[in-house]
């Protein structure tokens, strides 16, 4: 129990801003539990979000607009663009047409070039435009958030336990030392019940709708790791941040279109 505990605040001090000040020991028996509950810091940050947005439509009487601008900029705080960081990146060294050591290389290098800052913007306005038509558009519980915030780390968690790697050193690499295959089980029982949670606790619950979540965190997880493999010889620090914001993107898109569907 230890252990999954400090797990999860490792977590916490890996991918987020949440300001943990304690020393925690980085080993075998955390890591497995800090990668494990990333769905946990999902959902944490999903209801956090979904709360604070709450709140401040009841006190501001926020416009669609606004309520997007506020979904959007909290999402960008909670991770300190951190896996920003890893899409521009993976932007630069995917447009630069080379082969896949020289990619590599590209990721290593700390400038940002003119691809990364176009990728970075159509990332950032795709999100603004999905999230300012959901709430424009829809009548709907922000529950759709809360799962794309769960399902694209537990994504992540699952690449970063089983996918190959680039290169044997990084980041992922350090971590990977302390994973095995086994621990895969890790993550998906508490993405299952990270996933429940916000389901048990609503008034009216879309299971079509948190089965598109599921269904397309899944299929952007394979998308993620043949792609990994493909261009860049397997994946990095840099490709699983990539990963979660092109992820959460992806999702907002299919919750979007099974709306529009819905509704329309």
């Amino acid at each position: 129990m230890r252990n999954a505990v400090n797990g999860f605040m490792l977590a916490f001090q890996f991918f987020t801003i949440l300001p943990i000040n304690k020393e925690i020991a980085f080993n075998q028996r955390t890591v497995p539990w800090m990668i494990g509950m990333l769905p946990a810091v999902g959902l944490t940050i999903g209801v956090t979000i979904a709360g604070l947005t709450e709140a401040a439509e009841y006190v501001f009487s926020l416009s669609p607009i606004m309520k997007a601008f506020f979904v959007w900029l909290l999402l960008i705080i909670w991770s300190g663009g951190l896996h920003l960081d890893g899409w521009t990146d993976v932007s630069d060294a995917y447009f630069s047409y080379s082969l896949p050591e020289k990619r590599r290389e590209i990721l290593k290098d700390p400038h940002i070039g003119a691809f990364g800052v176009l990728s970075l913007v159509v990332l950032l306005a795709a999100k603004g435009v999905l999230l300012a038509d959901l709430f424009g558009q829809f009548d709907h519980s922000m529950i759709w958030l809360i799962w794309i915030t769960i399902g694209s780390r537990t994504m992540m968690a699952l690449l970063l336990i089983a996918a190959p790697l680039a290169k044997n050193e990084g980041i992922a690499f350090y971590i990977r030392q302390s994973l095995r295959r086994n621990h895969l089980m890790i993550p998906l029982l508490i993405g299952v019940g990270a996933l429940a949670i916000p389901a048990i606790v609503s008034e009216r619950v879309d299971w079509t709708l948190l089965t598109v979540v599921v269904v397309s965190s899944l299929l952007f997880g394979v998308f993620v790791w043949r792609f990994a493999v493909k261009q860049f010889g397997g994946i990095n620090g840099d490709l699983l941040g990539a990963g979660l914001e092109g992820g959460e993107t992806w999702s907002l898109l299919m919750v979007w279109s099974y709306l529009s569907i819905v509704t329309g």
